[in-house]
């Protein structure tokens, strides 16, 4: 399997026709070097990791700059990427080597090296219990490592040649894809048992998951398309396809959309979670591999073999928040979003955060403070406020990009706009 992947990437000099879609803009490419594969994003301090089988190494980027800021040698044949965006730690499979290398986000430098089975492959990682877990292609097994102690805690038996890996945080469930068994394999992290097993598309490759609507979305390489399954019921629900030799797949939570590599065609489709429908295909470059979001910023990066670049990519056409289900969870909708003249933006504020200081700030894209709207009336816990585009001088903002801030106390929620006029 690995050989065919690699031979094909390097042989595709014919290539088929590129679709467009207006709403999604190539915004910036990055060089990185020989053969990028996967690519992993730390939302949280805007970096963005793709490994590099070749060299053996992970170049880290910055989602600021686009700019490459440190290539990190790890081991032989580097290939799964996890982040833990809590303690900002990347875990590598080095699948050669059969072990993980363990990066320290701050410092860009391997900090541990685990050993787990043999050919690890897929990595999946559960910031809350700082549990990571590895799919062991050869060994048929899962490895569950503590992110405290950085050591394997236990091994648990999947199913024939496991490699994607999908987590969901708020459920504590672990999705294991068996490529060979046509199955997904569910594990309760808390007891580290497989509690259910899910039949899925032909050589499932990868998995990703959306916890705020607790869909599992499969990518099934040789069905070429995505099975998706309901969290609650561990059922297929749909599956969606034409795919063309699909790679990769990641989802952007805060929009709902998923996006998948089609190495042969030299594009990315991209599925509406909402309506389990292809409802875009954007062509990129040569090869495309990995593919990974950023929802705060709704920034796509996907690593193309042949180029040797990352291209960032920008979904326009995605900015219509969802609702607001939680009143006791801290958040902000944007309705419209993109808008003309004015936008509504929603607060929701918890009971039990009534007391405390409520803020909405408006940033520009260079982090520039326009607006501020503070004394807010928290009650009714939902506060709906309507910018018209001005500052607080009263002159109106350009066209572009803005950052609405909510803070609450010493929590904060952040949501991206577009003003087009």
């Amino acid at each position: 399997m690995f050989i065919f992947r690699k031979i094909l990437a390097s042989s595709l000099l014919f290539v088929l026709p590129i679709i467009g879609f207006g709403q999604i803009n190539i915004i910036d490419t990055i060089d990185v070097g020989i053969s990028p594969t996967s690519v992993a994003v730390n939302p949280h301090t805007n970096r963005i990791y793709v490994a590099q089988e070749g060299p053996d190494n992970v170049s880290v980027i910055d989602g600021s700059t686009n700019s490459v800021i440190n290539i990190i040698g790890v081991g032989d044949n580097p290939y799964g990427l996890g982040v833990n965006t809590v303690t900002n730690r990347i875990y590598v499979a080095n699948r050669y080597d059969d072990n993980v290398s363990v990066i320290d986000g701050a410092t860009n430098s391997v900090i541990s090296t685990i050993e787990v089975g043999i050919r690890p492959l897929g990595v999946g990682v559960n910031p809350q219990s700082n549990r990571i877990y590895v799919a062991n292609y050869y060994g048929n097994s899962v490895s569950v490592i503590d992110g405290t102690g950085d050591s394997v805690i236990t091994t648990i038996a999947a199913g024939a040649s496991p490699q994607g890996v999908g987590v969901n945080p708020q459920t504590n469930r672990v999705y294991i894809a068996n490529y060979n068994e046509k199955n997904v394999y569910v594990i309760d992290g808390t007891t580290n048992l497989v509690t259910d097993t899910i039949e899925v598309g032909t050589h499932p490759i990868e998995i990703t998951v959306n916890p705020e609507t607790n869909r599992i979305y499969v990518l099934n390489q040789s069905d070429a398309n995505v099975s998706v399954i309901d969290g609650g019921g561990d059922s297929v629900i749909a599956a969606v396809g034409s795919l063309n030799l699909p790679l990769e797949l990641e989802v952007n939570s805060e929009t709902n959309r998923i996006y998948v590599t089609n190495n042969l065609s030299n594009n990315i489709s991209v599925i509406d979670g909402s309506g389990d429908s292809t409802i875009a295909i954007f062509g990129v470059g040569q090869s495309p591999y990995g593919v990974g979001v950023n929802p705060e910023t709704n920034r796509i990066y996907v690593s193309c073999y042949i180029d040797e670049k990352v291209y960032v990519l920008e979904d326009a056409g995605a900015g219509i928040e969802k609702p607001l289900t939680n009143p006791q969870i801290p958040g902000l909708n944007i309705n419209p979003n993109p808008f003309n003249k004015s936008t509504q933006l929603i607060l929701n504020i918890p009971d039990d955060n009534r007391e405390n200081n409520v803020r909405l700030l408006i940033y520009d894209v260079n982090g520039r403070l326009v607006r501020t709207f503070s004394n807010i009336n928290s009650t009714p816990s939902q506060t709906t406020i309507t910018w018209n585009g001005k500052t607080d001088s009263g002159e109106f903002l350009k066209s572009g990009f803005y950052f609405a801030v909510l803070k609450i106390g010493n929590k904060e929620s952040q949501k991206k706009m577009i003003m087009i006029k």
